[in-house]
């Protein structure tokens, strides 16, 4: 097999037509369409642990700093009773970001990834090359976002581990948006092969992260909420025609960029391809990255500017 994850051969039709047969049958139905009030209360909050990890000041930060958003958009966070317990960022050929936090006010121990901001970052976005994770037989995951969370993987678990056993009545919650996303499901994926089985995904606009096989042990993992908004384009790759598929359900989000987000505007879908959620409003378009940038608020507003390294 090669690094790709497909069997050799000198025929390119050949081998395309395996990668479509190995993909599972779309699924043309939901769950319901209605999330109940209290749900989408929750899917509010943890997007701003998510809006949180773009803040300069909390993934280079001093151990026990409040989370705080300097944009505005995490106001319910900032009114909690969080401490950073432990901050990442510019270590590693990556360059992933983001901080691991206690919030005693909702018990949770929060990790939560940063979106693209450098160069570093577009890079592990734009790999598309798939690598064994050793999660289960078959599985293979994308090699740019694996290799994110792996090189900070140590660290993360030994303060999670710790603060675990501190407080053994928290759940542990991992969050993030664009490439925090994708690297907060592979993160949340393995962290529940490590102790915390129990460990909750809130994953805002992520990209493809897996072959069938794993984007199927990670879905019967269980307490995975992955959210798409309209024709968001990041959610589209990579194609599906490089055999990547999405972790099941999707929470699809269909009211206006901008709009507040109400039960009845957020549909459940099953399925690793679903073609009534992101995936049937057509191939990614760069004209639709407003949508990417409001998952129930300006997810990504606290970003520093320009492209560092």
């Amino acid at each position: 097999m090669s690094q790709h994850g497909y069997g050799e051969s000198d025929n390119r039709t050949d081998c395309q037509r395996k990668r479509k047969e190995s993909l599972p049958e779309p699924q043309l139905w939901s769950v319901f369409i209605d999330v109940p009030a209290d749900e989408l209360s929750q899917f509010d909050f943890w997007v701003e642990y998510a809006a949180a990890s773009y803040c300069h000041d909390n993934y280079v930060a001093k151990t026990g700093d409040k989370l705080t958003c300097w944009a505005n958009n995490c106001p319910q966070v900032e009114q909690a009773d969080t401490e950073i317990l432990y901050d990442f960022s510019n270590t590693t050929i990556t360059d992933t970001s983001g901080f691991v936090a206690l919030d005693s006010t909702t018990k949770a121990i929060v990790v939560a990834f940063r979106g693209s901001y450098s160069v570093r970052n577009w890079i592990a976005d734009a790999t598309f090359i798939y690598t064994d994770p050793k999660l289960c037989d078959g599985c293979l995951a994308e090699l740019g976002f694996w290799s994110s969370w792996i090189l900070v993987r140590d660290s993360i678990m030994e303060t999670l581990n710790h603060t675990v056993s501190e407080h053994p009545d928290y759940e542990v919650v991992v969050v993030g948006h664009s490439l925090g996303a994708a690297v907060a499901t592979l993160a949340a994926a393995d962290i529940r092969t490590k102790g915390h089985p129990s460990a909750k995904l809130y994953a805002y606009a992520s990209p493809r992260v897996a072959n069938p096989a794993l984007a199927k042990h990670i879905t019967a993992q269980d307490g995975n909420y992955r959210f798409s908004h309209i024709d968001d384009p990041v959610p589209k790759l990579p194609l599906l025609s490089m055999g990547y598929v999405h972790v099941s359900p999707e929470y699809y989000i269909s009211s206006a960029t901008n709009a507040t987000v109400h039960t009845g505007d957020i549909e459940v879908l099953e399925g690793e391809v679903n073609f009534q959620g992101n995936t049937g409003t057509g191939p990614p378009s760069l004209t639709a990255f407003p949508a990417h940038n409001w998952y129930f608020g300006k997810t990504d507003g606290c970003k520093g500017p320009g492209l560092p390294l």
